[in-house]
C-alpha cells in the first residue's frame, strides 16, 4: 500500500527532529511517518536505599557488577530482578554485549551477522557470561513481567533491574526520588551511550482530499514540541524534539535527554535491534537467547550454534 505525502508543513517540521529519528521516518526522501517519543533501553535501575544499607555503590562496569552481585547474594539479598519474557532476556544480553564488546562489535555481530564474530571465542565468552547472570536472579521470574521485577526493587527485595525507561513511572508513582531512593544509570560499561527505540505513527496514502487534509493536520499536531512533551510525560521516555522543554521531567529523563542529544550530534546513538532487523532474524535471536537462559542443560557452545542459525535467517 502506498505511503502518504504529508506535505511541506510536516517536511519543514522535521528540521526540529533528531537526525537519528528523522532518518527513520522518510521514504524516497519524503516524510511518511511522525515520531511520538523516545525510549532509552539500556538503563540499569538501582535500589539506592538497599545499596546504602549494604554500604555498596552503583556498579560502573560489568566486573564491578559481578563483584557487587556476589556480595549481595552472600548477604541473602537478591541482586537482579528480571521477568519471564524473551524480550527482557534479549535486553540483558544486548546490554552485556554493548558494555563488554562495544558498539562496533555489537553492530557487526548482531546487526550484520558477521559469521567470523558469531562463531569466534569472544561470542562464546559473552554467552557464558550472560548465563552467569542468571545465578543472580530467582526462580520467581518465570511468573512475572517487567513491572513485577520493578516491584521487587520497590519492596526492598532486589538491588538491580535492566529494562527500559518506562520503569521510571513505577518509581515515581511510588513516591521515590531519583538520585536519592533509586538510580537510573546506563548499563555497566556504557558510559553515555544511548540505546533507544521510538514510537511512530505511519500514514498511508489517501485519495479523499478531506482525509489527506486530516492526515496532514494530525501529523502537524503530533510534531509540535508541546505535544511531544505531553506524550512523553504520559507514556514515559523523553520528548522527541531536540529543543523540548524538560521542566517537570525528573533526573532520569533529564539524563536520558542529555545523552540522547549528545549522541545525536556525534552520531553515536544506537537504534534498537527490533527496529533494524527483519522479524525472522530478530525473532530467532530473541528466541535462541531465551531458550539458552531457560535451559540449564544447554551449553554455551550449543547456544552459539543456535545463535548463528537464527542470525543467518534474513528477511
Amino acid at each position: 500500500m502506498p505511503l502518504a505525502d504529508l506535505g511541506p508543513v510536516v517536511t519543514k517540521a522535521f528540521s526540529a527532529l533528531p537526525h537519528a529519528v528523522a532518518a527513520e521516518l522518510r521514504h524516497e526522501q519524503r516524510p511518511v511517518a511522525v515520531p511520538l517519543n523516545v525510549h532509552r533501553l539500556n538503563v540499569m535501575w538501582s535500589n539506592l536505599r538497599l545499596l546504602r544499607a549494604q554500604q555498596l555503590g552503583v556498579p560502573r562496569d560489568w566486573d564491578e557488577f559481578h563483584a557487587t552481585a556476589k556480595t549481595l547474594q552472600a548477604r541473602g539479598v537478591l541482586p537482579l530482578a528480571i521477568g519471564s519474557s524473551a524480550g527482557q532476556r534479549l535486553s540483558l544480553f544486548v546490554n552485556l554485549v554493548l558494555g563488554r564488546a562495544g558498539r562496533d562489535y555489537f553492530e557487526r555481530a548482531l546487526l550484520h551477522a558477521d559469521p567470523r564474530l558469531l562463531q569466534a571465542p569472544q561470542m562464546l565468552d559473552l554467552l557464558a557470561e550472560f548465563r552467569s547472570l542468571k545465578a543472580y536472579t530467582d526462580a520467581g521470574q518465570v511468573s512475572r513481567d517487567w513491572a513485577g521485577a520493578t516491584a521487587l526493587l520497590l519492596q526492598g527485595k532486589a538491588a538491580f533491574q535492566f529494562t527500559g525507561d518506562w520503569a521510571n513511572g513505577e518509581f515515581q508513582k511510588a513516591g521515590w526520588q531519583a538520585g536519592q531512593d533509586y538510580d537510573c544509570t546506563s548499563a555497566p560499561g556504557h558510559g553515555r551511550l544511548h540505546y533507544f527505540e521510538f514510537d511512530r505513527l505511519i500514514f498511508f496514502a489517501a485519495t479523499d482530499p478531506k482525509e489527506v487534509a486530516a492526515q496532514r493536520q494530525l501529523a502537524s499536531l503530533l510534531l509540535r514540541a508541546a505535544t511531544s512533551r505531553q506524550l512523553a510525560q504520559i507514556k514515559g521516555g523523553i520528548p522527541v524534539h531536540r529543543d523540548a522543554d524538560l521542566a517537570g521531567f525528573n533526573a532520569c529523563a533529564q539524563r536520558s535527554a542529555a545523552d540522547f542529544n549528545a549522541g545525536d550530534e556525534q552520531g553515536q546513538l544506537v537504534l534498537a535491534l527490533s527496529a533494524r532487523l527483519g522479524e525472522s532474524a530478530y525473532g530467532g535471536l530473541r528466541d535462541a537467547l531465551s531458550a539458552y537462559w531457560a535451559s540449564d542443560r544447554m551449553t554455551a557452545q550449543q547456544a552459539q550454534r543456535r545463535l548463528m542459525q537464527a542470525m543467518s535467517s534474513r528477511d
